[in-house]
């Protein structure tokens, strides 16, 4: 006969073994959610560039132009006194 340590012993280790499962279940579906909602994202930004009649060289410009806004050092608005 199996004493009870040996028994729960190997309980738990069954557990593990389906807990280690489940987790690579819900890797597999957190990864497969991340490919869904980068192929969604890159589809919506396909359409709108799509929608804009203009050139690709006007295009390129006005990325510049958002690229040249983004990297200004951002003041902090709450440090400046209202004169």
């Amino acid at each position: 006969m199996r004493d009870a340590f040996e028994v729960k012993r190997e309980r738990i280790r069954a557990d593990l073994a389906n807990a280690r499962e489940k987790a690579s279940q819900w890797q597999a579906r957190a990864r497969d959610l991340e490919r869904q909602l980068t192929e969604l994202e890159n589809t919506e930004i396909l359409r709108i560039v799509h929608g804009v009649a203009s050139s690709p060289e006007e295009l390129r410009g006005l990325l510049d132009l958002i690229r040249a806004e983004q990297e200004l050092p951002q003041t902090n608005l709450t440090d400046q006194k209202e004169v």
